[in-house]
């Protein structure tokens, strides 16, 4: 056994002692007592904290037990196994202000034994130029960011002179949703191979990437339905709508039913996975407050993104504002006429209706705006 897998294994060994531990509390029952009869925490005490906004603008808290934090933690490190080993160094670029990604995310990477360095996504203390610096000066070679971060990054490289493709970087995570062609494009600039995560406010480790590609929910940890569903535009078979999340573990402090703010698709039950799989397979779209409904059912960014990467056009900087209920998509093109852009207008209407407008610009990768981070 190598020193890694002997880590994973102390680690996992605490892990199940300390889980068999809160359900031996939890057996106790309730007595009232907050610190119960025997003068114990119970396994309903939050250990982590963190907060989201719902689509209707308010807060939402978010509490896990030390139970459900080891078990994310423990499909995180699965989720990330294949990808990150001791010889990697790893830029995490996920939030960590009131939020579990970033720690879920730069947990997995220590314990699967490669060097971090942790950026978070606040642009002020490490802005993208810096953390360009970083990423070359520490020859990091697994990047964890949003996809247009990514893009960003390698725009800059570019604008100095450099080629991304011939850096060190060989893995991209991408963290929040993304089309599959813009990653592989992004992907490409950097020379490097795709991963993609998802990741919910309540369940930083919400599905399991499978040998195919796919996103599978871990369906014996908890029941996922959706909330307000509709047609699925991806894969027409399926549906699409706000996931929720209801654990399975009794003793979980989270509520029955717990709403996620994300937008996703459920593939039909019918579309078998070149894995073997049986986990239901799920295609995350972003917020839910980042969409905007239409008569056909809510409509997202990766929505666009799936109908505008068909084309060779379109780079990996793309970025999308809701305005009057109306979805304003920009994203950069290094080529083409306003005969192409005629065609990916009507390309994007034809599939998504009037609520798109795309605003395409010729990438200009001495304007990189470095003045602010995309959560996209």
């Amino acid at each position: 056994m190598n020193p890694v897998a002997d880590q994973l294994e102390a680690h996992f060994t605490q892990w199940l002692r300390t889980l068999e531990s809160d359900a031996r509390l939890g057996s106790l029952g309730d007595t009232g007592d907050p610190a119960g009869s025997h003068g114990l925490p119970q396994p309903s005490a939050p250990v982590r904290y963190g907060e989201w906004e719902d689509s209707d603008g308010s807060t939402r808290e978010v509490r896990m037990t030390r139970p459900e934090w080891l078990l994310n933690q423990l499909d995180a490190v699965l989720a990330l196994g294949d990808v990150i080993t001791p010889d990697d160094v790893a830029v995490v670029a996920a939030p960590y202000e009131l939020s579990l990604e970033g720690a879920s995310i730069e947990r997995a990477v220590e314990l699967l034994g490669a060097s971090l360095i942790s950026v978070g996504t606040s642009n002020t203390i490490c802005p993208v130029p810096r953390l360009l610096d970083l990423i070359h000066r520490y020859r990091v070679t697994t990047l964890a960011c949003p996809p247009q971060l990514a893009a960003e990054l390698a725009a800059l490289d570019e604008a100095a002179g450099r080629d991304p493709g011939a850096s060190t970087v060989h893995t991209l995570i991408a963290t929040r949703p993304t089309a599959p062609e813009r990653l592989r494009r992004i992907a490409a600039v950097w020379g490097a191979s795709a991963f993609e995560i998802f990741s919910t406010p309540s369940r930083p480790a919400a599905a399991t990437p499978c040998g195919a590609g796919r996103l599978h929910l871990p369906e014996d940890r908890f029941e996922a339905y959706l909330r307000s569903p509709a047609p699925g535009r991806i894969d027409t078979d399926g549906t699409r709508g706000e996931l929720v999340l209801a654990a399975r573990n009794p003793a979980s402090s989270a509520p029955a039913a717990l709403p996620t703010g994300e937008l996703v698709e459920f593939r039909s039950s019918r579309t078998a996975c070149a894995c073997g799989g049986e986990g239901r397979i799920v295609i995350p779209l972003g917020r839910v407050a980042d969409a905007v409904p239409t008569p056909q059912g809510p409509v997202t960014q990766v929505d666009v993104e799936h109908a505008l990467f068909a084309s060779p056009e379109p780079q990996g900087r793309v970025t999308s504002t809701v305005e009057d209920g109306r979805l304003s998509v920009a994203f950069a093109v290094r080529s083409g006429t306003d005969r192409n852009h005629a065609a990916l207008h009507e390309l994007v209407r034809s599939r998504l209706g009037p609520a798109v407008e795309l605003v395409p610009f010729v990438e200009d990768i001495a304007e990189v705006d470095t003045r602010a981070r995309s959560s996209r």
